[in-house]
């Protein structure tokens, strides 16, 4: 069922996707007054399903973020929301323009890449390696924003654990690692800098009676099945949060695919606690799990980079791009 909040239309005011084309010519007077702010704030709210969330994310207060997509909503002349069970979708005409922001802001990102300055300098290859977190969910993103794009740079990308990566490191076989470092112990000869952290949260099947409740402590989940996740060092995460608990969710089942853990949860089959980073809204799986915050605190997922003391020019300067990257896709304010 669908109910309406505040700003957020019950009924998008346009019923098709031709009819809100109108508002998306970029020479009509529909994007008069839309700004990239708008925009940015728009897809925020669209990827975590939540005003609140999107707020938190790009560091504005909740009120702000509301005025923001009224004021979106005001100059398209229709509404872009609408309440549901799993927090805010997209009407029509918001899916519609989900198009055309990304592709706006992606060739906004492409702007600013093809008018810098690159050090003349610059040439050989950039050895890169990843975790599994890392490349199924973080580097397609970063890919779109020409993480590639280094000039005379060649960037070579490889995926493996997270303590191969950091012999590799020390092997000198790559130049950076990007990855998770929960739990990453500090080591004098390698440095470590994190870029952004996302929290975890309980994911259930839509209609769960987790989900109906109006605080979920970790002794609650002891009560359900669970689904366990054992790549990128998550079990030793896990265990951290678990440790001054009395008791212990059954774990049903134990994977190293996140796209298992969230096709079993979907299917009912259990529940779990994974990264924001992970969920996919807009998968086959999305629209039958639900995501809410427990009472207790648990560590949120940190990603960072880790490299030998000191470094070339080309890696000073491919983490600047990343950092600039990161930030302009969204990832920095998860």
């Amino acid at each position: 069922m669908i109910h309406s909040l505040g700003w957020v239309s019950s009924e998008p005011t346009i019923a098709s996707t031709k009819q809100a084309n109108i508002y998306f010519d970029y020479l009509g007077i529909g994007f008069v007054y839309m700004t990239f702010q708008q925009l940015r704030h728009f897809i925020a709210i669209i990827e975590t399903g939540s005003l609140s969330q999107a707020a938190k994310r790009c560091y504005i207060s909740q009120p702000s973020m509301s005025a923001s997509i009224k004021a979106l909503e005001q100059d398209l002349g229709c509404g872009l929301f609408t309440r549901h069970s799993k927090g805010l979708l997209p009407t029509a005409a918001g899916q519609a323009l989900q198009q055309h922001a990304e592709r706006m802001l992606r060739e906004a990102q492409q702007a600013r890449a093809s008018v810098r300055s690159f050090p003349a300098e610059l040439s050989g290859t950039l050895r890169l390696g990843v975790t599994e977190t890392i490349s199924a969910y973080m580097l397609p993103r970063l890919f779109q924003g020409q993480l590639d794009y280094l000039s005379g740079v060649r960037l070579e990308v490889s995926e493996s654990s997270i303590s191969e990566t950091q012999r590799r490191l020390r092997a000198d076989e790559i130049d950076i690692g990007l990855m998770v470092i929960d739990n990453v112990p500090p080591a004098d000869d390698l440095h470590c800098e994190k870029l952004f952290e996302t929290p975890r949260r309980l994911w259930a099947p839509t209609g769960h009676p987790l989900m109906r409740r109006s605080h979920v402590e970790l002794s609650d989940v002891c009560e359900y099945p669970f689904i366990l996740l054992e790549m990128d060092d998550h079990t030793t995460t896990w265990e951290r949060y678990w440790q001054c608990q009395p008791h212990r969710p059954k774990v049903e089942l134990r994977s190293h695919s996140i796209e298992a853990v969230r096709s079993l949860v979907g299917m009912g089959i259990g529940i779990t606690i994974l990264s924001s980073l992970v969920f996919r809204p807009w998968s086959l799986e999305g629209d039958h799990i639900s995501r809410r915050e427990l009472a207790e605190e648990v560590p949120g997922m940190s990603i960072g980079l880790l490299r030998k003391t000191g470094g070339t020019a080309e890696v000073s300067f491919f983490i600047d791009r990343l950092k600039g990257l990161v930030e302009q896709s969204g990832l920095l304010e998860r």
